[in-house]
Parts: C-alpha cells; sequence; structure tokens
C-alpha cells in the first residue's frame, strides 16, 4: 500500500509518495510561495491538485496528512469523516498559520476515492503528565481557552527515538533517550521506552529553545511591555518573536551554515548568537538529565543537528561531567542512517539520526 503523504506549511506543501513497507520514497516535490504573486499556486487546495497531477492519481491507495494542532482530542492517527472535520475547525485557533491550510487540503481531496489519516505533531506528547503540561495559571484558563503546552515536531521525535531504540537493543522499556530536533525549528524531549515525558515547545511552537527566527523561552512580560511601552500591536509583536528573533533577531542571519561561517571569520555578533543557541540546548539537556535521573543516548537530529559536527561538539563538550562525550573524529565523519558519534570514556551514548516526517506519517497510516 503506497501511501501520499501531504505536509503542509502556512505558504508550502511538500508531498510525498511512499512505500512504507519498504521505507521507499516513490515520488515527491513542493509546492512553493502558495498564495504569492510568483508562487506555484493561488491556494493549498490547488497545491493539493498540482501534488496528485504530478503523482498520478493511480499509485497510492491511501493519503497520509500532518496535522500541526491537534489538542486534546486527537491524539492518535485519526481517519477523515465529517465529523472529524467539524472537530478538527475548532482547533484553528490554536494554530492558526498550519492547521486552516491543511485542512482545506483535506477538504479539497474528499472527492479523491482513497481513505485520508491525519497524523499530529502533538500526538507523540499525549503521554505528558499535568505536570509537564500545565503551566502555572488559573485552571479555567486551560478549560476554557486550551492555554497548555502541546508540544511540536513530535512525529520526528518519535521516529528518531524508536530508531534509537532499535539500535541500542536490548530491554528497551527503561532506556532514556533525549532527541533533539534542530533544525528551523528546534525543540527537545525526553523519552522513557519510547513515551515523552517532556518537551521544550509548549502551546506554540514559540516555546523552547532558540531557533532560525523564533525567540524561544522570553519572560512572559516582554510582549505586554512592547505593546504598553513600545506601542507596538499584538500582531507586531507576534511578527517580532517569531519571525525576526532567534538567530537571525541576534546576528542577522537564520541559516546556522551561514552563522558558523561568519563565527570563523570573527564576526563577533554571529559567534554571540551560537554561543546563546548552545546555551540554551545544554540548560535543557541538563534539566532532562535531571528529571529522568541520567540518559542512556542523546540523539541529533533534523538539518543542524544531523549536518553540524560544531554544533554537536559545542553542545557536547560542557557535558562530560554528565558522561556525555562525542569522539571528535566520528562526529566529523558521520553520515548515513544511525551514527553512534560516543567517545570511548563516556557512560552515555550519542547518535546522530535523520528524521523521516513522511516515512513516519505514511508507516502510522499503514498501521491505523
Amino acid at each position: 500500500m503506497n501511501v501520499l503523504v501531504f505536509n503542509v506549511g502556512s505558504t508550502t506543501l511538500k508531498y510525498a509518495c511512499i512505500d512504507p513497507a519498504a521505507g521507499r520514497r516513490i515520488a515527491g516535490g513542493i509546492v512553493d510561495r502558495i498564495g504569492q504573486t510568483d508562487g506555484d499556486a493561488a491556494t493549498h487546495a490547488d497545491a493539493a491538485r498540482i501534488a496528485i497531477e504530478q503523482v498520478g492519481d493511480t499509485l497510492f491507495s491511501a493519503i497520509g496528512h500532518r496535522i500541526v494542532q491537534g489538542g486534546d482530542q486527537f491524539q492518535q492517527p485519526t481517519l477523515v469523516d465529517a465529523g472529524v472535520l467539524d472537530r478538527l475547525k475548532q482547533l484553528d485557533s490554536l494554530a492558526p498559520l498550519h492547521n486552516p491550510p491543511a485542512r482545506q487540503v483535506v477538504e479539497s481531496l474528499l472527492h479523491v476515492d482513497v481513505p485520508q489519516t491525519l497524523v499530529f505533531d502533538t500526538a507523540y506528547f499525549a503521554t505528558l503528565l499535568p505536570d509537564a503540561y500545565l503551566y502555572a495559571i488559573p485552571e479555567w484558563v486551560y478549560r476554557q481557552h486550551g492555554v497548555r503546552k502541546y508540544g511540536f515536531h513530535g512525529t520526528s521525535h518519535q521516529f528518531v527515538t524508536q530508531r534509537a531504540l532499535e539500535f541500542l537493543g536490548g530491554e528497551t522499556s527503561t532506556l532514556k533517550i533525549i532527541t533533539m530536533h534542530l533544525g528551523g525549528g528546534a525543540s527537545i524531549t525526553a523519552s522513557v521506552g519510547g513515551m515523552a515525558v517532556d518537551t521544550s515547545m509548549g502551546m506554540t511552537p514559540l516555546e523552547g529553545l532558540v531557533m532560525a527566527t523564533r525567540c524561544g523561552d522570553i519572560d512572559a512580560a516582554v510582549p505586554l511591555y512592547l505593546i504598553r511601552e513600545a506601542g507596538m500591536t499584538a500582531d507586531e509583536v507576534d511578527t517580532l518573536l517569531n519571525k525576526q528573533s532567534g538567530l537571525v533577531g541576534l546576528c542577522g542571519s537564520s541559516d546556522m551554515r551561514t552563522v558558523l561561517q561568519r563565527c570563523g571569520q570573527g564576526d563577533q555578533s554571529a559567534t554571540q548568537a551560537v554561543e546563546i543557541y548552545v546555551r540554551r540546548i545544554i540548560k535543557a539537556i541538563g534539566s532532562y538529565y535531571a528529571l529522568l535521573g541520567g540518559i542512556d543516548a542523546l540523539v541529533f537530529t533534523a538539518g543542524v543537528g544531523e549536518h553540524s559536527a560544531e554544533i554537536r561538539q559545542r553542545v557536547t563538550s560542557p557535558l562530560r561531567h554528565l558522561g556525555i562525550a562525542v569522539d571528535p573524529v566520528l562526529n566529523e565523519t558521520c553520515g548515513g542512517d544511525v551514527t553512534e558519534i560516543t567517545a570511548a570514556d563516556a557512560t552515555a551514548r550519542t547518535l546522530v539520526i535523520p528524521t523521516d516526517e513522511e516515512l513516519a506519517i505514511a508507516r502510522q497510516v499503514r498501521m491505523g
């Protein structure tokens, strides 16, 4: 059973036709700059039509959709029907940039005579306990408005955690693993036996680590201060924190490759940006180490995590007292599927594992 997977962004639609049993990508592509004057499509529905035309409607027998926000309602892969779409629409306000266009794609394909399954980015974090997902605010704010930690990048964290468990082998039910999804967006998750116990992103993907354009953790009073004292609107603050902060706010570039290159040339703002970026990751690892009572493995994944030996070295070097250390040669030469880069004297193992969210979604559709 081949699965056509749709991964919808605010202005993009990535698609891939995958044989989940073989783990083979048969076809795929991206429809870019949706809704823009120079874009590939006017709407996300048009983008989905273009994708199916490219793939061919006889090549797949099921469709899987990545949905960013599942709220408290959706914690498993869910087959689409009218009732599901009504419930999904209620979550638009929790992810206004991603859920509505994804739902538009689903609705535009109801005429296609194959089942559609929704796979939620938040589902892996359904195992979080209330002390992990509740904020220290009045309970009615959560009950009436859904304000709580949901976590994101769940499909990626779940995929690489399972790959780590397979690689480590033995009795996996008690293995303590910290996974770091370091890409344009960045998050870190603590898992025990393949079940998430804490994660850095919150009600939205803005919380947690420093990212390409997002600030990560910040004093909750800062937005209020900017509105009251700087005269900014709520939308302007939203844009500032989500699109003009993080690496780009600190040094003017959102691409870690460029930032590191500038570091090597002695650029002070780039150097400080990397130091802040790395410090936030180290703090998160330390807090999860304390929560878990130690770790068995640390996993790097996504664009920066998989490809930047320098970031891996900067993150792990201060952690030798926790038993975390990487072999410099292995760190520089890693590649392929699952690569271990653990130093000989380390007690925790460090792995680099490529993520594949589309394959993960296809497998969940097949199993569901």
